[in-house]
Formats: C-alpha cells, structure tokens, sequence
C-alpha cells in the first residue's frame, strides 16, 4: 500500500475527522493511481504535527463541478472555482474511505523520516 504524508489546515482536518468531508481537493494526485488503496497521513500545519490517517481509495481528474463535488468537499463553487484557476485548471478528487484521528502529537513528520512537511503531499518512503 503507497504511503502519503499530506499538509493540511486544521480546519479542514476537523471536518474530514468528523465525516463531513469526504472529498478532498488537490491541484495533483499520483501518477497511476486511479483505485487502490492508499494510507495519507494528515499533518495538520496549524498545529505542525501528524493527527491522524486516511484512507483514500479512489483519484480521479474533476471535469466539471457537480452539487455533489460541493457538497462532499464541504467548499463553495467559487472556491473550488478559485482553487482550480490557481492549478492550471485542473484538479483532482480524493475519495476518503476511512478515517482514524489520534490528537495532536501523535507523530511528525521525522518519525516517518522526512525532513519537513511538503507544501501539498509527498510519498512517505
């Protein structure tokens, strides 16, 4: 199974933990996966630790905005609008299948032996 360490707000960690949100929106997603499973770890840079893992079982490239995409991603149309625009127009959906949140200071990002939080996501080695 890919392992993923992914930077997020706290914000949107706390609504994916919740089960809210169950689509994530990213500029990217990796290249070949289309369904499988991969394990992401959330590191929530508000508060600079890892708070919990996600199961994301399925990526797929978003051709148009659906009620659904805006419901699931808990964001408005014009903020997905935004975000997309920022992104060389296109934009990814990760469908979240699971979920464990375990607190803050739980882990960081050098126990999974990585130097520094990316920007967006990078594969855990």
């Amino acid at each position: 199974m890919k392992e993923i360490l992914m930077s997020i707000h706290h914000k949107w960690a706390q609504l994916i933990y919740s089960g809210e949100k169950t689509l994530e929106l990213r500029k990217t997603a990796p290249k070949g996966f289309e369904k499988g499973e991969i394990k992401v770890y959330l590191y929530e840079t508000d508060l600079k630790s890892i708070t919990g893992v996600i199961s994301v079982n399925f990526c797929h490239i978003i051709t148009e905005i659906t009620p659904k995409i805006v419901e699931n991603s808990c964001l408005s149309l014009e903020e997905i609008e935004q975000y997309k625009a920022k992104g060389r127009g296109k934009l990814y959906g990760w469908e979240i299948c699971g979920v464990d949140e375990y607190g803050p200071d739980w882990l960081y990002p050098e126990d999974l032996h990585i130097k520094r939080a990316p920007q967006s996501w990078q594969f855990v080695r």
